[in-house]
């Protein structure tokens, strides 16, 4: 976390024959000990006033405005509200904001996807691996459709102009959404291409926090080929194991992955090594 310390109140020597002219403080007279702040003869004690300071709108916002700060939890606003969430301020040039499961509740933030995703062509994702490691993984589209965007969608399978493929557990009415591109065949993880059968309408990732802890979907239950094979195992594969400080459990969603015509479906509670995907935005 970024702590700025700053100058709130001062110690003021009316006079300064041979002593310093004030003493800085960092509080004021309702805070500091007694014997701290001086309003005698020879000083007076002022109050300075600080210009106002937003709090930052997210994680690309604070990297932008402090270069060197360093991963870990932080406090943004969204929708007037203060959120606790973690950013990732190095891998690809950092500022991803990775967003908490009690963010995405009753839609009580309206406009948190909006506000956090910007740049529509990549977003991380942190695979939480039942050994208790982390992997990480970059996603875009394939160069035949990096100009494409990908498409990040909060409780809500409609896009402005389209409705894709509704999630099967979308029962569970929180949730959100990541749809690539339905006509490459495929969507690169950590520059790896991860293959499905081309112009399918089923090519997306769910994010449950599944609030009311719901039994998930039972679909392709009674045959669980795709948890040895498919897209969810492909993308999986490319994970890269993260070295650096692991992010907190609250931020990893059981998490469902469509991608129909020979791709796969399936969901995290199945998954053989890992149990949850947390998704972060820049």
């Amino acid at each position: 976390m970024i702590q700025e310390k700053l100058c709130r109140s001062a110690n003021f020597r009316k006079t300064c024959e041979g002593q310093e002219n004030c003493e800085l403080l960092q509080s004021v007279d309702s805070e500091e000990p007694a014997g701290s702040l001086r309003n005698d003869e020879n000083f007076d004690h002022y109050i300075l006033l600080q210009p106002e300071r937003k709090p930052p709108i997210s994680c690309k916002d604070i990297l932008t405005k402090s270069a060197g700060a360093t991963s870990g939890l932080y406090k943004i606003s969204v929708d007037n509200k203060m959120v606790t969430v973690y950013c990732e301020m190095v891998l690809h040039g950092g500022g991803f904001t990775f967003i908490p499961k009690s963010a995405v509740k009753n839609g009580t933030l309206p406009n948190l996807v909006s506000q956090l995703f910007t740049n529509y062509y990549e977003v991380l994702l942190y695979i939480q691996k039942k050994d208790g490691s982390q992997t990480y993984t970059h996603i875009q589209q394939q160069e035949e459709q990096s100009q494409k965007p990908l498409v990040v969608l909060q409780n809500t399978n409609s896009g402005p102009d389209i409705t894709y493929s509704n999630p099967d557990n979308s029962f569970m009415l929180d949730y959100l959404y990541l749809r690539t591109s339905s006509f490459s065949g495929g969507f690169l993880s950590n520059n790896v291409k991860v293959k499905y059968k081309p112009g399918i309408p089923l090519s997306y990732f769910a994010f449950f926090p599944n609030h009311r802890e719901q039994k998930p979907s039972t679909y392709h239950n009674s045959n669980l080929v795709y948890e040895t094979r498919g897209v969810a195992v492909d993308w999986r594969n490319t994970g890269i194991m993260v070295l650096t400080e692991r992010i907190p459990s609250n931020f990893f969603y059981l998490t469902e992955v469509h991608y129909g015509g020979g791709g796969c479906y399936t969901s995290s509670d199945r998954w053989l090594v890992a149990n949850g995907t947390a998704i972060g935005l820049r």
